[in-house]
């Protein structure tokens, strides 16, 4: 029996053609986000629309069988948090809305679409935006936070971007990279890797200057999380 059931879940793995990863959303802590997920059939009729949503490919997101809404098994995460477009069944849409977003839903969520054995991958990013000022003087140092839940500093990727682009500073699989790091930046700034295992990533910057004004971002690859901060520099 075991073998069997073993033959048989071999099969349904090979008739799933999966699609590769679409595309990269981003959402805020507390916001709402739309992950995307179409089919490629022209019309579709109720009994076609069978589509599972998972996360992490294991938890149990949504389900939509047979063109109803199903919540039965659906992981206790995403309890009323979670709606799709029932009027747009029809059209091949089968996207997901998350709402109240947590840490916790950064992640890659799996669309399966039963009847056409495709998966669609989406990857969702969250943002974490600080709700603080931080202020500081030409001259003097600042230290910019940045926290993980995670409690390992092996394998952790960290990239630290002012105003979306320019390069200040990066973790790489727990170690200091300033390979690519904008001049303006250069004998500025340090972390504390001795903190790195209580995942503990903030930057401190030295020297400041007016225009190290603006937003900073540290994403922590491994958690898909994005920490965004504000620096004022007064003189």
């Amino acid at each position: 029996m075991i073998i069997r059931r073993c033959v048989v879940l071999l099969h349904l793995l090979m008739l799933i053609n999966e699609v590769s990863l679409q595309v990269t959303v981003e959402g805020v802590i507390g916001g709402s986000v739309v992950l995307p997920c179409s089919s490629k059939e022209p019309q579709l009729t109720t009994e076609d629309i069978t589509v599972n949503w998972k996360h992490h490919d294991s938890l149990n997101v949504y389900a939509i069988i047979k063109g109803k809404v199903s919540v039965e098994g659906q992981d206790p995460k995403y309890k009323n948090r979670t709606e799709s477009f029932p009027e747009e069944y029809r059209t091949g849409n089968f996207s997901l809305k998350l709402n109240d977003l947590q840490h916790s839903d950064a992640g890659k969520y799996q669309c399966y679409i039963i009847d056409e054995s495709t998966i669609e991958t989406v990857e969702l990013l969250i943002k974490v935006p600080l709700q603080v000022l931080i202020v500081g003087y030409v001259g003097d140092s600042v230290v910019l936070p940045c926290s993980s839940e995670l409690n390992t500093a092996e394998g952790i990727t960290v990239h630290w971007r002012h105003n979306d682009s320019l390069k200040v500073y990066d973790i790489i699989k727990g170690k200091v990279s300033v390979e690519e790091q904008d001049s303006a930046y250069e004998n500025r700034t340090e972390s504390f890797p001795q903190a790195y295992k209580t995942g503990n990533f903030s930057l401190k910057l030295n020297n400041l200057q007016y225009n190290d004004t603006g937003n900073y971002m540290c994403h922590i690859t491994n958690e898909l999380l994005i920490y965004s901060m504000e620096l004022l520099v007064k003189g």
